[in-house]
Order: structure tokens, then C-alpha cells, then sequence
């Protein structure tokens, strides 16, 4: 009998070893990629991934609901390392404030160059409205256009904003009116009207945006969007900007 339970735990470190090291090749898998690449029934995958996240082994994304290593299984990669950390102290947070707020939340990372989205989460009441809102995570957005893009460059210094903007080829008025907006409000706001992700949703959205700062320095944004139809930014400043910025300092303590 104790040759068969070797067995049998034997067998299955290897089977966690694989995906393990499938997630290291591919980044980002969901159930059905790997149920087809370790040829396991889904049943004895779906398993062994549970124990791998309750080992801390895993990350499982909100939005696309694929798994992939968390940030203290990667090596090599020091940015990407704190990326994946951000989103992991992140992730529950952002649920949180997703649920309370009955809106989307979506997290962002700016390297100084662009923003790029990490995680978005969906409240219930309107998972039937975003099916497809997965699709911007690993996207980049608008630094001049965007809600997230707009609130870090209300922490940047003047000359950085320029050199940004001549990079994208922007008009003196799209400058203006971004950099104004952010400086007179103390947020970011969304260009109504504008989508630079490939995915389109079938309807227009609002957003604001506050930054985030880790070690003392600027890291990325968190926003707050929902459907134009819902209600007018006033009314959503006025309801949930308080619960974004403790959110926001939550966040900033869990990365301290």
C-alpha cells in the first residue's frame, strides 16, 4: 500500500511540474489550453491547479480567468516580476471596489513609456454587458486619452508630458486639453468618444483615474469606467471617488 500512495504522490508532482512549467513557456493559459496540452482529464487539471494556487504557486486572473506563474516563481525578468506582483496585491482590492461600486475597474502599469493594462475586473451586475472586456488586458492605452493614461501624466514633469506628446504626434490643443483637464481636476479623465483597444464594446463608456505610487514612485493608475448611458461623471465622483482613492492606498501599503 505505501508503494502505491508513492506512486500515486510521485505521479502527481509530475503532473504539477507540467504545468508549471507550461505556464513558464506560455505565460498565460485557461483550463481547456492546458487540459489539451498535458492530455489530463479536465477534471484532475482543474485539481491540480487549485492546489497550486492554494500553494501560491499561481496566479488566476479576474478577467480572462487564465492562470499563470505568480511573481515570486519568476526569475530573469525584474519588471515583469513587479508587474505580476502589483496585479497579485492588487487583484482582491480591485474586486472589492469593482462589487462596491457596481462598476469596472481596471489597473494599469506605466514604465515611463506607455500604460499598459494588467487586470480588469467586472462587477455581476454588468457581466452581461462587458463580454468581451478580458480583451484590453496586455493592451496599451491612450497616455492622452484615457482615464489611466491621463493620471499619470498629471505626475509628471512638464518636459516628460512633451516629450510623450511629440512622440505621439499630438496638436498643441489635444496637449493642452489633457494636461489642463488632469492639473485643474486632480484626476484623470477619459476622452469621451475615443477607444484605442482593438476590441470594441458595443456601447460608449466613461472613466476617471487616480495614480499609483510604489517605493516613491509613480507605477500605474487604477480607473473606474462604466457604460455613458449609466450616469455622467459628476454623479459617479460624487458616489465612489472616495472608495477608489482608499482603494488606491490600500494598494500602495500592500506594495510598500
Amino acid at each position: 500500500m505505501d508503494s502505491k500512495t508513492e506512486t500515486g504522490s510521485v505521479r502527481s508532482v509530475a503532473r504539477a511540474l507540467a504545468i508549471v512549467e507550461l505556464l513558464g513557456e506560455h505565460q498565460a493559459l485557461g483550463l481547456e489550453e492546458l487540459h489539451y496540452l498535458t492530455s489530463l482529464p479536465k477534471a484532475t487539471v482543474s485539481r491540480m491547479l487549485l492546489t497550486l494556487q492554494e500553494q501560491g504557486w499561481i496566479y488566476r486572473g479576474l478577467s480572462d480567468r487564465r492562470y499563470r506563474l505568480c511573481a515570486r516563481r519568476l526569475f530573469g525578468d525584474s519588471q515583469q516580476r513587479f508587474k505580476r506582483r502589483l496585479v497579485e496585491n492588487t487583484a482582491p482590492l480591485l474586486q472589492a471596489l469593482s462589487e462596491r461600486t457596481g462598476l469596472v475597474a481596471d489597473l494599469s502599469c506605466f514604465d515611463g513609456e506607455r500604460v499598459e493594462v494588467l487586470e480588469s475586473a467586472i462587477p455581476t451586475v454588468l457581466r452581461k454587458r462587458y463580454p468581451n472586456n478580458w480583451q484590453i488586458v496586455g493592451q496599451h492605452a491612450s497616455l492622452f486619452h484615457s482615464a489611466m493614461g491621463r493620471a499619470c501624466l498629471g505626475e509628471l514633469e512638464s518636459h516628460e508630458v512633451e516629450r510623450l506628446a511629440g512622440r505621439e504626434q499630438l496638436t498643441d490643443e489635444t496637449l493642452f486639453n489633457a494636461t489642463e483637464q488632469v492639473l485643474h481636476q486632480g484626476f484623470g479623465q477619459r476622452t469621451e468618444g475615443y477607444w484605442e483597444y482593438p476590441v470594441r464594446l458595443p456601447f460608449l463608456i466613461r472613466a476617471v483615474a487616480l495614480p499609483i505610487h510604489a517605493d516613491g514612485r509613480l507605477v500605474g493608475s487604477m480607473a473606474l469606467q462604466w457604460p455613458m448611458d449609466e450616469a455622467p461623471v459628476e454623479r459617479v465622483l460624487s458616489l465612489h471617488f472616495n472608495s477608489l482613492a482608499a482603494t488606491i492606498g490600500d494598494v500602495q501599503q500592500a506594495m510598500a
